[in-house]
């Protein structure tokens, strides 16, 4: 280790440390995305609007910040309808907090944070900021609870034609004891999946948080925590600096499912009943009284999805439609292609579920050339293959609905047997919704309908305080340890003091890289990382002390006291390790982001202690000239070591 050439190892990992670090502070560019709809505006309302975000800009945003906005005071023009925000610093919190505050104007969902070409080179574009937890930077908690009651619905009408071909099989005068025992054992094995105790919901609970996790890792956010509350059936999503909360909780909520429903046959008997008494409104110029039209303001109306259901259960009730059948509503566009997405007609489908989406797997939106729009080809599992190919060989010539939620989406009519296990969904769809659908079938609804408990939107304020407090005791925390570093072992504590500045500088890249979200507990992580890096040096020096006290020359007392360490500080650093590597895996939320901070520390710490200090330490000392070594306090002797 007396060599010059082993310093490029720590410089190539400076090197890169600090290019990995270099976005936080870099001056960054954000684009505001101003909403279409504000152009049609009248010109007062207009105005309105944007003195409202340049009044909040000259109290808020840009008072403290030191950022540029253009055009200033000003809409931007139609065809470049976004503000320019340069400046540092710029998290992912404030640009929420924008987005929140001028709601009518800023379309929060396009808003975006331009990539240096740093992160453009390492990432593909993907930011490389430290990313700061929701008790530092603000950002949004939803807690979502389960509605069971739909749930159990839906699960009977999953086994709705299981149950009906069972009762036939326990009914039948002509069914075998021990055929009518098997039914009435799987009967009672289905009425039992009904009830819902305690930790069948929990189980439940488990399905959608894994879901719910799997839908947020596709949304670049920052280390979202998802965690299960037991005592009131819900699930809390805690959202560090999300910007662009109302379609992540859009994202969070859809329950929406695919699946394949059988139409009536024909000669579609309650479905022209429906028909015909449209129809007859409609001679009567009373367009306006019809159960289409009714469900329609219904929809624009933005009711929710009980009234929706309320709502097409009255028709059952007043059309007497048989209670195997139900009602739905078939939606298409208009004429135009943009037009807007709304229930057309009415259509009843058999209740119970001929294919579900759990035989769907691995969807793929595509543009299809003949049609003009948007379509989604997916594979069937092994088990969906062969209930699709059964279903369309003893159903020739009926319909075939897709429903895509509570939507009928299409109804193409069974020609012939599909066989192959792949299938194609087309319908009236932008490409958008083609990637909605197409996430739906790949990553799985969620198992039960979940409704906003409640929902908090945390401002950056405690953030920026919880910031300074953790920077101040941070930097105050090295600074006395630092002093006290180089006024106890003089020369050997300002190495000390470089090697702890490098562990930091390592430590903080690497949790970059990692995109681990900082917290409080995460800082404190960090500190006592720093503590560990000074106790290592601590015990070297001590050990090259006694050497120097024991007669040996210097060269040899270095050498002889960071190989009498190295198992020492192995063994206190290792055994640390271990309680953090169970931290990790039995751990969640602050327990998990301090444990995370601390197995990290512990790894540069063994790194720049063990390897870096020693290196600095034998340069000073066999290549710099340094012929004295004390390591003693300022106000103690002068014992101190000397070259043979």
């Amino acid at each position: 280790m007396q060599s010059y050439r082993l310093l490029l190892l720590p410089f190539f990992i400076l090197v890169v440390s600090f290019t990995i670090l270099y976005p936080n502070f870099a001056d960054r560019t954000l684009k505001l995305v101003v909403r279409e709809d504000v152009y049609s505006l009248s010109e007062a309302d207009q105005k309105a609007l944007v003195s409202g975000l340049f009044d909040r800009w000259e109290k808020d945003y840009g008072k403290s910040s030191g950022w540029t906005i253009e055009p200033n005071g000003t809409l931007p023009p139609k065809e470049n309808p976004f503000y320019i925000v340069n400046g540092r610093f710029i998290t992912s919190a404030k640009i929420n907090q924008i987005s929140q505050e001028n709601q009518n104007l800023v379309n929060e969902s396009k808003n975006k944070l331009e990539p240096t070409w740093i992160e453009n080179m390492i990432r593909g574009g993907k930011s490389l900021s430290i990313k700061l937890g929701l008790d530092l930077q603000g950002g949004m908690r939803v807690v979502l609870k389960g509605d069971f009651e739909d749930y159990t619905t839906k699960l009977r009408d999953l086994y709705a034609k299981e149950i009906a071909e069972l009762n036939l099989t326990v009914n039948n005068p002509a069914t075998k004891p021990e055929e009518k025992e098997k039914a009435q054992n799987r009967l009672s094995e289905i009425e039992s999946s009904f009830d819902l105790s305690p930790m069948r919901k929990i189980v439940e609970l488990e399905k959608a948080k894994m879901i719910i996790d799997n839908r947020l890792t596709t949304q670049n956010l920052t280390e979202p925590q998802v965690r299960i509350q037991k005592e009131q059936d819900a699930i809390e999503v805690s959202l560090p600096g999300v910007s662009n909360s109302a379609a992540i909780l859009e994202i969070l909520q859809n329950t929406e499912t695919v699946e394949y429903r059988l139409e009536e046959p024909n000669p579609f008997t309650y479905k022209n009943i429906i028909g015909d008494s449209e129809r007859r409104m409609m001679d009567l110029g009373q367009r306006e009284k019809t159960d289409i039209f009714l469900f329609q303001e219904l929809v624009k109306n933005k009711a929710g999805k009980k009234a929706q259901d309320e709502f097409l259960a009255g028709l059952e009730k007043k059309y007497n439609i048989p209670k195997d059948y139900k009602v739905y509503a078939m939606w298409a566009r208009g004429n135009s292609a943009k037009s807007t997405l709304l229930p057309r007609s009415f259509v009843v489908l058999e209740r119970k579920i001929a294919l579900s989406g759990n035989d769907m797997t691995n969807a793929q939106p595509s543009y299809n050339s003949n049609s003009y729009g948007w379509m989604v080809s997916f594979t069937l599992t092994p088990n969906g293959a062969e209930k699709f190919f059964d279903l369309t060989s003893e159903n020739r010539g009926r319909n075939l609905a897709i429903v895509w939620g509570d939507k009928v989406i299409s109804n193409p009519v069974i020609n012939d047997p599909i066989a192959g296990g792949r299938a194609e969904i087309s319908g009236s769809f932008s490409e958008q919704e083609a990637i909605r659908l197409a996430n739906v079938i790949s990553e799985g609804a969620l198992p039960i309908p979940l409704s906003v408990l409640e929902m908090r939107f945390i401002g950056p304020t405690l953030g920026i305080e919880s910031i300074e407090v953790g920077v101040k005791a941070v930097a105050i925390g090295f600074f006395l340890v630092m002093m006290y570093m180089i006024f106890y072992y003089r020369l050997g504590g300002f190495i000390a003091d470089l090697s702890l500045l490098v562990n930091i500088i390592i430590l903080a890249a690497l949790l970059t890289l990692m995109d681990f979200t900082l917290t409080l507990p995460g800082i404190a992580g960090i500190i006592l990382t720093a503590g560990m890096a000074v106790d290592a040096n601590v015990i070297i020096y001590e050990r090259i002390r006694e050497e120097i006290e024991e007669g040996r020359a210097l060269s040899v007392a270095v050498t002889r006291g960071f190989e009498n360490a190295f198992w020492t500080i192995m063994d206190a650093n290792v055994t640390t390790l271990i309680a953090g590597i169970l931290m990790i895996r039995l751990g969640n939320g602050p327990i998990k982001g301090f444990a995370i901070t601390l197995c990290w520390g512990i790894v540069t710490t063994l790194f720049t202690s063990l390897f870096l200090s020693r290196l600095f330490m034998e340069l000073t000392v066999n290549r710099m000239g340094v012929h004295h070594l004390n390591l003693r306090p300022f106000f103690y002797g002068k014992k101190e070591g000397k070259h043979a």
